[in-house]
């Protein structure tokens, strides 16, 4: 910085950090290496700092002792009281919430957009994504819906034995994948490794300020980065969910061939318990699901800080969200299920 090396004893530096959100320990090295200049040089360093960045900074640095070369980091100022954390939660709970519905929002006028003038698509990205999230989650997909079979076919025989009714387990395993836990196991399989991946994703981009040079040069983050991902999960979704629900029937038919039970036996079952209804409605979920891991995904990716840290809760952020937000449409489907007698 040769400008502040030219200061001396009379002169100012001015610093304006009104704008600056957060203070990583970049900044934070910044910030003592301007007043390890000043001690040195003799100037003075006004801050303008309506956040309080720069104080908090000082505070939990021994600026003097620093300067000593005798620096220890303090202990931080935290607040413990009940009201001031309540506050804050309220604050923040707000804030993101206006934060995904202006998102949602933008997101739903770039789709409209996007049909409008589907060519602004970039397929080649679309099915790169679909790939990463589909294709490379089928191994552990198939193995979690296998060993859902064998442990649902299992538990059940068990109760069902006592009655001499076993076979009924190929009818109880094909209405529980089909209608509730096929959507919602593969749901949950991919916002634990995709939709955790799209948030890290596009939070290190921003970090790297890669999205500020696609704005920079008109493209915008909605079409270029965030639909592709969000069309790939929703499309992905009930193809995973289709493998899921075999592998599951698989588990249990070898099971209760265990027991005695010919496979046919329990094919036949399965195709009388399984209604058209049935399949469509878990698919169906299944799409739901992934729109809903796709948007929180790229949502909590696109409004994290410029930091680490911010990309590590981000990601956090996108599967607790995924998994609250599959939760409650859950219960939605099974409601309306109710409701239309499906």
């Amino acid at each position: 910085m040769p400008e502040i090396s030219r200061l001396g004893t009379g002169d100012k530096l001015i610093v304006n950090a009104d704008d600056v959100e957060s203070c990583a320990g970049a900044g934070e090295a910044l910030i003592l290496d301007l007043h390890r200049r000043s001690a040195a040089q003799g100037f003075a360093i006004v801050w303008r700092d309506r956040r309080g960045l720069a104080a908090r900074t000082l505070r939990i640095f021994d600026v003097k002792k620093y300067l000593n070369g005798e620096a220890e980091p303090a202990n931080a100022a935290r607040h413990t009281r009940t009201a001031d954390q309540v506050g804050r939660a309220v604050a923040d709970i707000s804030g993101n919430l206006c934060g995904q519905l202006a998102f949602l929002g933008e997101m739903a006028v770039s789709a409209v957009r996007l049909i409008a003038r589907p060519g602004r698509l970039r397929l080649r990205d679309t099915m790169l994504h679909f790939e990463r999230a589909g294709v490379d989650a089928l191994p552990i997909t198939l193995l979690i819906g296998f060993l859902l079979g064998v442990i649902l076919a299992f538990m059940s025989a068990t109760s069902f034995r006592r009655f001499g009714v076993e076979v009924y387990v190929a009818d109880l395993i094909a209405i529980g994948l089909f209608r509730e836990l096929g959507a919602l196991i593969t749901a949950i399989i991919l916002a634990g490794r995709s939709g955790s991946a799209f948030a890290a994703e596009l939070g290190s981009m921003k970090v790297n300020e890669e999205i500020d040079a696609l704005v920079t040069l008109g493209l915008p983050p909605m079409v270029f980065l965030a639909m592709p991902r969000v069309i790939a999960a929703t499309l992905v979704m009930p193809l995973l969910t289709i493998f899921t629900i075999m592998a599951g029937l698989l588990g249990g038919v070898l099971v209760l061939m265990s027991l005695g039970i010919p496979a046919t036996v329990y094919w036949q079952h399965v195709f009388n318990s399984t209604p058209l209804g049935n399949v469509m409605l878990g698919l169906s979920k299944a799409a739901v699901f992934g729109l809903l891991v796709g948007l929180v995904g790229c949502a909590q990716g696109l409004s994290a800080s410029r930091s680490a840290d911010a990309v590590g809760r981000a990601a956090t952020a996108a599967v607790v969200g995924s998994l609250v937000l599959i939760t409650v449409f859950d219960g939605v489907f099974a409601v309306l299920a109710y409701i239309l007698g499906i």
